[in-house]
């Protein structure tokens, strides 16, 4: 019997080992799991980084327009200042300076109609009797030279 029991508690300890060497093993031939997780983390960190790029990119253009707002109201201020002094100054009283509105300016909305043309042609219209531009003879002379009235080409003096 104790030989029995000295086995069986020889083999469940040969068990124990070799299942943790195992665990081991499977664990270093399956790297997939490991990098799966790095990605999965290194993924959740750029979706961070791009949400707080596109919150500093909302900021800024925010603070942008309060600024160009700010700098188009002061722009104002000194052009009305301007035109005030070049009335009270100048010596008719009358300036070529005007003031600008106050607040935003109102585009005015004009409503031209503009009959749409017709789209461009792609071809030399046609006139009546006469050959069009994609005629083969288009643009020759209307009369032709025979071989024997055509003039030999001139040599040039030296």
């Amino acid at each position: 019997m104790e030989d029995l029991s000295t086995l069986f508690a020889v083999a469940m300890i040969s068990l124990l080992i070799g299942a943790a060497i195992g665990y081991f093993i499977l664990g270093r031939l399956k790297p997939e799991q490991q990098n799966r997780a790095v990605l999965e983390k290194q993924f959740s960190e750029m979706q961070q980084q791009q949400q707080e790029y596109q919150q500093e990119v909302s900021t800024h253009f925010d603070r942008t327009g309060e600024l160009l707002n700010e700098l188009a109201e002061s722009y104002r201020s000194v052009h009305n200042h301007i035109v005030e002094g070049a009335q009270n100054l100048h010596a008719s009283g009358i300036s070529p300076l005007q003031a600008l509105p106050e607040g935003r300016p109102v585009l005015e909305s004009k409503s031209n109609k503009v009959v749409p043309s017709a789209p461009p042609l792609d071809y030399a219209p046609r006139q009546p009797g006469k050959k069009g531009a994609l005629h083969e003879e288009f643009g020759m002379d209307s009369e032709k030279k025979t071989k024997e009235q055509i003039d030999p080409p001139i040599a040039p003096h030296l």
